[in-house]
């Protein structure tokens, strides 16, 4: 406030006083109605007071001159605590007066004659001329002066949306956030209103009805000049946002974002405009939030005389009058005594507005998103944007989270707005809108990534140098997201290079592949597996990881030289019990006498068996051929450290597995009960004819003979002992020779013709209303796979090399397996990596 500034008294009688105090001595009154000309201001004790020159006057509202008899210089109290506003000072008006700008009638006239209800104005439009106002109004918005701040919405995609495509995009929004390796959350104001609390523009405007009486637009009324030239007019705004603010409750949508954002490796950070600070107050960690434009519950000079951030008493003792100035003891300046304005970036150039606190939590979020830029996996980073609520006319956040999007080539955007949901061009192929309210739009795509969660999960297992670890992750997890959640989830630090690959292996059979960084372990090498307690099992994948280390966490556990968290150290105990249990029992002399007396490996492999089938039941595996394949398997996912291989390797030694290679497959008894009648008939009809395999029948029964006894020297070592499962623990192998003849003699079944098929194609991780989305086709039962391909190519538009990347997926008890193209289709199957559906 400056010297020359004009007043008016408010009440009937108006005091001034020899000091600046409530209780100095009276020198003369005003009455209602008269103006005087201030000399200063000054503050004392929460208190703003006008002081009045010596030999001062007052202007009647008659026109009147009236002296005040003051000797020396005279104070009055802007608002006195019992009283309420003393003086008001007329700026208002001389300021529209006197600056170009348009003023809130004029603007308000000419929106009276918009047809667009919610079109909305820059904030630049009051220094428009009145012609450049009208025609951007009368033509809704296109016809507009040059650099105007707010975008063009008609080049806009996804601003007209259809039930479907809302659909679509709650489905794709869904599933980015499942796979996400962060999550940046951008908010405005449309965040807020879910719990209660009004927009500043839009069809939820709504923040303080003050602002129709005092004439003020909310631009005007959030400038920082107010707590300068009537401070109590500032404060009855802000103290109103301020009560709203600390008496509304944070809606469900801020904690089921942040738990969304903590199943990241890297977490998510909260980026908002809002000034109420319910990010925080919903529990969200201040080290993840970044209030850009400040928080009403933090206070500062409004000089300000230093940068000192304060956070404001609960109750700050004010309470508005009819005037919409407050009543009470202004909130000042712990150091200078000025009165203390809320830490909020204001409109209008807010030069004294303190950047401490903003300035802590702006580094710790260039921090966070630094850390990712600097990976050398930046590229394949899946950051997703999820920005909700945020309009055009203060595009701060927008801006923000579109940066981001230009720093991460694998970044994507979610937009939630319902009414400016738009995207421009360059980031419609990498984003997706959904014009629907906050809190509507969280919840749905919550509900469907937890559906996606409980149907996807598989369980990893992860080696490299120095140790590994075990954890769960969705099912087509790449190899480098594989590796971000290994950290986040077991803790363990986790260091690569750009050039990272691994083995992929199966448990049974030796089959492996080479997975790069983008890739996702391949479909057939998921692999039903016992989990490492209970009978429980879980599609499992085993990768051995090149030029990766595995650091050890607080609770990582040393095994033989490996550092492997608990879950995985859990389940190389286990199955190191279950081998120890099985070798006692193979030791036993009993067992070895019996198994040296086999004759034929069906029968030995019988023997060791049942030995097996003893122990199995112990650790959750039924006693069968089956569980037999269960525990090959099981063992097998952790047969690559000492630990377990020494003792696989004792156990193919003490079980004698190594005798099949010497056996026939099955005793021929059959062929010893006629060779006496083979040996006396032969000289009669072969004479001529040379028979060199008859030496074949001394050479089966040279193993009676030669059987050694069970006290025999040690058994030999195998030779890949330490590498592969025992022998003994899979199916028996078929006889090579002879079954492939027994076989031949039936004749083959007629194939059934052809029947008609209706065919349930699913989309994954899309679902409306709990039902996924759907197309249905008739076909034939002898219909390939790729048949169906082209029939879903064309019915959802899509081209060749689109085509080629949808995935079929059959479910099967164990969990999900690629449907090949040469396969035949089921009645139902699951439609994978597709970006355009349609709904038929």
């Amino acid at each position: 406030m400056v010297a020359g500034g004009r007043f008016v008294a408010e009440l009937p009688e108006v005091v001034i006083r020899r000091r600046p105090a409530l209780d100095s001595d009276k020198v003369s009154l005003l009455e209602q109605g008269d103006e005087i000309t201030a000399s200063d201001t000054v503050v004392r004790d929460g208190l703003q007071w006008v002081s009045i020159a010596k030999g001062s006057y007052a202007l009647r509202s008659n026109g009147v001159k009236v002296p005040l008899d003051l000797f020396e210089e005279g104070f009055i109290a802007m608002s006195e605590p019992s009283q309420g506003t003393q003086l008001r000072q007329r700026k208002v008006e001389t300021q529209v007066a006197e600056s170009a700008v348009l003023s809130k009638a004029e603007i308000q006239e000419v929106m009276e004659r918009c047809s667009d209800p919610n079109l909305q104005l820059p904030l630049e439009a009051k220094y428009w001329t009145r012609q450049q106002l009208e025609m951007f109004v009368m033509s809704g918005g296109i016809i507009r002066p040059k650099n105007c701040s707010m975008p063009d919405e008609r080049l806009f995609a996804n601003t007209n949306m259809s039930k479907e495509e809302i659909v679509h995009s709650l489905a794709q929004a869904a599933e980015w956030i499942a796979s996400a390796d962060a999550i940046l959350i951008g908010s405005g104001a449309g965040m807020g209103v879910d719990s209660g609390l009004g927009t500043f523009r839009g069809g939820k405007k709504g923040v303080w009805d003050g602002l129709e009486a005092t004439g003020l637009a909310y631009e005007e009324i959030c400038e920082p000049h107010w707590f300068e030239d009537e401070p109590r007019l500032a404060w009855g705004f802000w103290n109103h946002c301020y009560t709203a603010y600390l008496e509304t409750q944070p809606h469900i949508g801020y904690t089921t974002l942040r738990k969304l954002g903590l199943r990241c490796p890297f977490g998510f950070f909260s980026f908002t405009s809002n000034i109420d600070s319910h990010w925080i107050a919903s529990g969200m960690s201040a080290e993840r939030v970044l209030e850009v434009h400040g928080a009403v519950k933090w206070l500062q000079c409004s000089k300000p005389c230093c940068p000192d951030v304060w956070r404001a008493e609960k109750d700050l003792g004010l309470t508005e009058d009819a005037n919409c100035r407050v009543l009470g003891v202004l909130p000042v300046c712990p150091k200078c005594k000025a009165v203390a304005r809320p830490n909020v970036q204001m409109f209008g150039g807010d030069k004294g507005f303190s950047r401490a606190r903003r300035g802590a939590q702006n580094t710790k979020y260039d921090s966070w998103i630094k850390g990712m830029a600097d990976r050398p996996d930046k590229s394949s980073l899946r950051v997703v944007c999820l920005e909700v609520g945020c309009g055009l006319t203060v595009p701060t956040v927008r801006r923000e989270l579109e940066n981001v999007m230009q720093k991460f080539p694998g970044a994507r955007l979610v937009r939630v707005n319902p009414e400016n949901p738009g995207l421009a061009s360059e980031l419609a192929h990498r984003g997706v809108s959904v014009p629907l309210p906050a809190g509507a739009a969280i919840d749905e795509i919550n509900k469907q990534v937890a559906q996606a969660n409980e149907t996807m999960q598989a369980t990893y297992i992860l080696s490299g140098n120095g140790g590994g670890c075990e954890f769960q992750a969705p099912y087509g997890t790449c190899l480098g997201r594989l590796l971000r959640l290994a950290r986040s989830q077991t803790g363990m630090g986790v260091e690569f290079s750009q050039d990272v690959s691994a083995h992929v292996t199966q448990a049974m059979g030796g089959k492996q592949e080479v997975i790069t960084m983008e890739m996702s372990v391949p479909l057939q090498y998921y692999q039903d597996v016992k989990l490492p307690e209970g009978s429980e099992h879980r599609l499992t994948a085993t990768l051995k990881v090149n030029n990766a280390s595995f650091l050890p966490a607080a609770d990582s556990i040393v095994v033989g030289k490996f550092a492997v968290n608990p879950p995985l150290a859990k389940r190389v105990e286990k199955v190191s019990a279950l081998l120890d249990d099985v070798n006692v029992l193979f030791a036993d002399p009993k067992f070895q006498s019996t198994v040296r007396q086999c004759q034929d490996r069906k029968s030995l492999m019988k023997t060791i068996q049942d030995v097996q089938c003893k122990v199995l039941p112990k650790y959750g595996i039924e006693g069968s051929q089956k569980g037999a394949i269960i525990m090959a398997t099981w063992i097998g996912v952790v047969d690559t450290y000492s630990i377990v291989a020494e003792k696989v390797a004792i156990s193919m030694a003490s079980s004698c597995i190594y005798l099949a290679q010497d056996l026939p497959f099955v005793k021929e008894t059959k062929k010893e009960t006629k060779e006496p009648a083979v040996k006396t008939t032969a000289p009669q009809k072969a004479e001529p004819f040379p028979s060199p395999a008859k030496p074949v029948v001394p050479k089966q029964a040279a193993p009676k003979t030669a059987m050694p006894k069970p006290a025999a020297a040690a058994p030999p070592q195998p030779q890949t002992a330490v590498t592969t499962p025992p022998v003994a623990w899979q199916p028996p192998a078929q006889e090579p020779a002879k079954q492939p003849v027994k076989a031949a003699a039936p004749k083959p079944k007629p194939e059934k013709p052809p029947e008609p098929l209706k065919v349930k194609a699913i989309r994954f991780s899309t679902w409306e209303d709990a039902e996924p989305q759907k197309l249905h086709f008739d076909l034939m039962t002898n219909t390939k796979i790729s048949e169906l391909r082209e029939h879903i190519a064309k019915a959802c538009g899509l081209d060749d090399k689109a085509a080629k990347r949808v995935k079929f997926i059959k479910r099967k008890k164990a969990g999900f397996l690629t449907a090949e193209d040469k396969e035949m289709v089921a009645s139902e199957i699951f439609v994978h990596n597709i970006d355009t559906w349609s709904l038929n």
